[in-house]
């Protein structure tokens, strides 16, 4: 059964038996579920938004959300125990067991979030994409680093679960350094995909801390990573460059720019100066996640 019924599993009630009435056959192509005060659930189905009602259109309760309704959603979503995410939150997110990812938006408070007025429920799947020829070569000699660009929605994770997966069937030592708990969803239980993988897994640590004890520790060859952006995440990388660690990672990039709109960011056009990728995979965007619109051999 797909991924989409566990997400709303986790939704309170009428919203979630309401959501579990999705007709199987349309719900693979449900990417995001949104919740806002005052509005329609609502569906992003390939990069756009509709109305959940347009498939579920006995969904009464889903034609609009009040403060309570919301409020509730929140505390459901976070297992009623906001504080255990807290440091999650001061980023704007939480990932839920499973690997959804929980945008969201509001009015701030003393303590953070004051006023919850947006949820954004990312349905999480175990997704991977095919690779080039030309990766396939560069993570087979791990001869240099691979840096995904792409929009939000794109496929960034699932491309680079998607090379996790390739280097999972090698003999190579790697780390993957999951600070959102997307990339290999299964919190460390036996049963879960994630476990199959032959890697050394930090899953929900700071990223540059988890880098740090990677290279202390594990000895590995290559570290996967997402997201990276911060001045903290270059410092870390290029710790790891300067024992020779081969990084795959993943950035943030508007669809259709290239290289000149990644040395923007400070942080990144210095790993780039330093040689730390030797290749950037462009993504195309939301429409069809996961496909390399260009390779850029640097």
């Amino acid at each position: 059964m797909d991924e989409y019924y566990a997400a709303v599993r986790r939704l309170p009630e009428p919203y979630s038996t309401e959501l579990l009435a999705l007709d199987m056959q349309i719900a693979p192509f449900v990417q995001e579920i949104r919740l806002r005060l005052g509005q329609p659930v609502q569906f992003t189905v390939k990069g756009r938004l509709a109305p959940c009602r347009k498939f579920l259109p006995r969904a009464e309760a889903c034609a609009r959300l009040d403060a309570g309704a919301l409020q509730n959603c929140f505390a459901a979503l976070c297992r009623h125990s906001v504080y255990a995410y807290e440091q999650e939150l001061r980023q704007g997110y939480f990932t839920v067991p499973g690997g959804c990812r929980v945008g969201v938006a509001g009015q701030r408070g003393p303590e953070g979030f004051s006023t919850v007025t947006s949820l954004d429920l990312r349905v999480a799947r175990w997704l991977t994409c095919p690779l080039s020829t030309e990766i396939q070569q560069s993570l087979s000699a791990l001869s240099g680093g691979i840096l995904v660009a792409g929009p939000p929605g794109s496929g960034k994770t699932t491309f680079l679960r998607s090379m996790i997966t390739f280097l999972g069937r090698g003999d190579r030592v790697f780390c993957v350094v999951d600070e959102r708990g997307e990339l290999l969803p299964g919190d460390g239980l036996p049963a879960s995909r994630a476990s199959a993988i032959p890697a050394d897994v930090y899953s929900r640590w700071p990223k540059e801390q988890a880098i740090a004890m990677a290279l202390r520790c594990m000895n590995p060859q290559a570290i996967v990573c997402d997201e990276l952006g911060t001045e903290a995440d270059a410092a870390a990388v290029e710790g790891g460059l300067a024992c020779g660690v081969v990084f795959l990672a993943s950035v943030h990039c508007e669809s259709g720019a290239g290289l000149a709109a990644l040395e923007q960011k400070p942080a990144l056009k210095r790993l780039l100066a330093s040689g730390a990728f030797g290749t950037v995979a462009f993504l195309d965007g939301r429409a069809r996640p996961g496909t390399v619109l260009r390779t850029v051999t640097l």
